[in-house]
């Protein structure tokens, strides 16, 4: 039986406040339906300065040389309002997941010990299937961009509108 606690409602939310939020094109897709918010407002492409990412997650931009991550404008996450999600629902699902990787597997060394402990005792909010086949259907978007990639001020928009065009031929 799963347990009503909320382990975030007993951290300071390190995070959300450190890290930069990944997301996807269908991440950004139900924000804007559940916010009636323009995608400027809360995503952004991050220049990808990681030492380890996946690179199918990557976009290449005409002109650059730099790679990009989607993400949200972090630092701290702009959902974030007296140390909690304000849109948990329908933020992306690498946060409603979190801190449980694909594998089933606590990654909570960001967490304080007694989150730690509550995530141990209440599981994933989404399972694992569901991100998975999220994740495959983002990077079938991201190879196509990358096939042909265009500006940077073009990049969003493409990626929105193929994770709508997607989702509108049936579950993902």
């Amino acid at each position: 039986m799963a347990s009503p606690i909320n382990p975030c409602s007993i951290c300071d939310a390190n995070c959300c406040k450190s890290y930069i939020i990944t997301a996807t094109a269908f991440d950004i897709l139900r924000v804007i339906e559940a916010t009636q918010r323009p995608p400027s407002e809360f995503a952004t492409l991050h220049q990808a300065r990681l030492l380890a990412f996946d690179p199918d997650t990557t976009l290449d931009m005409e002109d650059e040389s730099w790679i990009y991550l989607l993400g949200f404008k972090s630092h701290p996450c702009v959902f974030l309002e007296k140390n909690q999600c304000s849109i948990h629902g329908h933020a992306p699902l690498s946060c409603r997941r979190y801190p449980f990787q694909l594998d089933g597997k606590l990654n909570a060394r960001f967490c304080p010990l007694l989150p730690q402990l509550a995530f141990r005792l209440k599981g994933a909010d989404i399972s694992a299937a569901l991100m998975k086949d999220e994740l495959e259907a983002y990077k079938k978007i991201v190879k196509e961009w990358n096939v042909r990639p265009g500006k940077l001020s073009e990049c969003l928009d493409f990626l929105v509108g193929k994770a709508r065009e997607a989702r509108s031929k049936g579950p993902i």
